[in-house]
């Protein structure tokens, strides 16, 4: 019967070249991984590695094996912590992991008061898309992630929810031909360098939906890692973008304008996703409840 020590034993030595790296990794001796593979290979039914001058080589058979095992190591990662935060509550951390645009523009004000509230416990946030899929689920309390953005894969004791939506809105420079226009069509966007997130983001997908419904391709674009350099790029007269109508009422300091844009439907749909009640810390329940009042940044 293959068991999980056995996997991860030829994950290691894939990964490290060698039994003996393999063993120093998993602090065990070098006999008692050479046992769990001698095992696997009588599972398997035929060899996994090959010995070689400078350690193993895995065969065919083996690195098919792996993917799977990767997999297996994040569940197994992910089972680690979810225990360890039940026995231990977690009740000193929150661990929060959003995209940049939400933290930096929609968590702040509730942060900011369950700070004052609850001084004890240590706020740990990983802001930016990067994160979202590179952090094992059973480590985070909360994802914030935008709607129509790619989400990251979360266990099925993990639910997402709805949390907060906003106008998506066309912004020029301060002094540019379709500043102030009242009755813009998609159409005559196109003519013009549109300021772009990186594929994938939110409001983006939310635009590129309109375009597309409308047969219209861009063709002239900037694309940028994040909605302040969006800001920045359209003051500078690169270009036009679009944002949250919220991102812009904290950015005064933009030399933006605003266009009023035909009937549409681009709206930024923020969504949180966090674990199961069952599966939930008191510190956890404590912030959903702030983070559902929006009474709390007032």
């Amino acid at each position: 019967m293959v068991d999980d020590e056995q996997l991860l034993s030829l994950l290691a030595v894939a990964q490290y070249g060698s039994i003996s790296a393999a063993a120093d990794h998993l602090n065990r001796g070098q006999s008692a991984i050479s046992e769990r593979l001698r095992k696997l290979t009588e599972e398997v039914g035929e060899p996994l590695y090959t010995r070689e001058v400078n350690g193993v080589s895995l065969t065919q058979a083996g690195a098919r094996l792996i993917p799977d095992i990767e997999r297996l190591r994040r569940v197994l990662r992910d089972i680690e912590s979810v225990i360890k935060r039940r026995k231990t509550l977690a009740e000193g951390n929150l661990n929060i992991v959003s995209t940049s645009l939400i933290t930096n523009y929609f968590l702040i004000p509730y942060l900011s008061r369950f700070r004052l509230e609850y001084p004890h416990i240590n706020l740990h946030i990983k802001s930016g898309e990067r994160y979202m899929h590179d952090v094992a689920a059973g480590d985070v309390d909360l994802f914030f992630y935008e709607g129509n953005s790619d989400i990251p894969e979360l266990p099925d004791y993990f639910d997402s929810i709805p949390w907060q939506d906003n106008e998506i809105v066309l912004v020029t420079p301060l002094n540019h031909s379709l500043a102030q226009r009242t009755d813009l069509t998609f159409e005559e966007i196109k003519d013009y360098s549109i300021i772009w997130r990186e594929p994938g983001s939110g409001v983006r997908n939310a635009v590129e939906k309109e375009f597309k419904k409308r047969n219209i391709i861009l063709e002239r674009y900037i694309e940028v890692a994040d909605i302040e350099s969006v800001g920045s790029l359209v003051s500078a007269n690169l270009g036009v973008g679009f944002m949250s109508k919220k991102v812009l009422t904290l950015r005064s300091d933009w030399k933006v304008s605003t266009a009023t844009l035909e009937t549409h439907d681009m709206i930024c749909l923020n969504f949180m996703a966090a674990p199961l009640p069952g599966r939930r810390s008191r510190i956890l329940d404590k912030f959903l409840e702030w983070i559902q009042d929006p009474a709390k940044t007032t």
